[in-house]
């Protein structure tokens, strides 16, 4: 779902703007409507805003008297009655928000956006070589635009003569479901399905997303996905995807746990919401990591997670390799340090 904003310059500091009484109440108000309207769950929508009326109703925001006082009892009395990680308020301003437009960005827009990612490198910030003819590449978001795919295809035809990958989305925010499919393209041999989302208990909305084979095809390369608890969204599906497949081993710390697609809606006064508006889940498990993270098949701090990955991986290389594939494997191995004692 796409949200466009018109962006003047950085939204003013929320707490050097001072709010009434009056202007706190329609903000709350104009929540309570947007949950009831657009909240994914519609099992829970009304629930939720009846809560938040009643919140409004017994004077609970009432004194705020900044914006970041205001933001501070939302995220403290509201976001546990939404329980869903992506749920969040932001103040940006009364400019930014008379910019917002239902209907999408412009051609326009799309075209300085995919510029703007084209000169970021399409996130795909590292590609580079580990020692023992390991390849090591780190994900920033997974969008879905041809400068991104551009740039992964890039990335890996470097690493293509490498015989096992780590892919690092530790600190990744998320990306889209197309982008997370592209990316996994790359790793399987055949159109494979990733996740289905669905607008709410609308089935006219479901979509299912595939991964269809890409070139450099890494199909058969032993796979590991580094993740920490700053891993999100589409990272976390990425990482779960390629997990329920049986297709990778995930290394590090239990994922973030936000799974709702969703996007920003105005409230008042400059105030937005991100509300989760989709369900998402698996076309495998049939569910999806919301709240409870994705868990590593290997657990160990973030900070060791590459290198406990580089030793799998080398270990794994190590299984089959002859002649020279295996003297650099062994050679990789051996500047390693010495694995911790159980």
């Amino acid at each position: 779902m796409s949200t466009a904003w018109a962006q003047p310059g950085p939204p003013p500091d929320p707490a050097a703007v001072t709010l009434g009484a009056d202007e706190n109440r329609e903000v709350i108000l104009a929540l309570a409507t947007v949950m009831r309207e657009r909240f994914a769950f519609r099992e829970r929508s009304d629930a939720v805003a009846r809560e938040i009326e009643a919140l409004e109703a017994a004077g609970t925001f009432r004194d705020a008297r900044t914006a970041a006082d205001l933001l501070a009892l939302i995220e403290a009395r509201i976001a546990p009655l939404v329980d869903d990680r992506h749920f969040r308020a932001r103040y940006m301003g009364p400019e930014v928000v008379a910019g917002f437009n239902e209907a999408g960005p412009s051609t326009d827009e799309i075209a300085a956006f995919h510029h703007e990612v084209r000169l970021r490198g399409g996130e795909i910030p590292e590609a580079r070589w580990l020692p023992g003819n390991v390849g090591y590449l780190r994900i920033g978001m997974f969008m879905d635009v041809p400068a991104s795919a551009e740039k992964l295809a890039a990335a890996l035809t470097m690493l293509v003569d490498t015989r096992a990958l780590i892919v690092d989305v530790r600190g990744s925010p998320g990306g889209e479901p197309a982008g997370v499919a592209n990316v996994i393209g790359h790793f399987v041999s055949a159109r494979t399905p990733t996740v289905r989302t669905q607008v709410g208990s609308d089935a006219s909305t479901a979509r299912t997303f595939h991964a269809e084979p890409r070139t450099p095809q890494f199909a058969d390369t032993p796979l590991y996905v580094l993740v920490d608890g700053d891993t999100g969204s589409g990272a976390e599906e990425f990482a779960y995807d390629l997990q329920a497949m049986d297709r990778a081993t995930l290394v590090g710390e239990t994922t973030s746990g936000a799974a709702t697609p969703g996007g920003y809606r105005p409230l008042a006064h400059g105030f937005v919401a991100f509300i989760p508006m989709q369900i998402v889940a698996s076309t495998i498990t049939g569910t999806n990591w919301e709240g409870v993270g994705v868990v590593p098949d290997v657990k160990v701090p973030a900070a060791d997670a590459l290198t406990r990955a580089h030793r799998l991986a080398l270990e794994a290389i190590l299984e089959n390799a002859q002649g020279v594939d295996r003297a650099i494997a062994e050679e990789g191995l051996a500047s390693l340090e010495p694995a911790p004692a159980p």
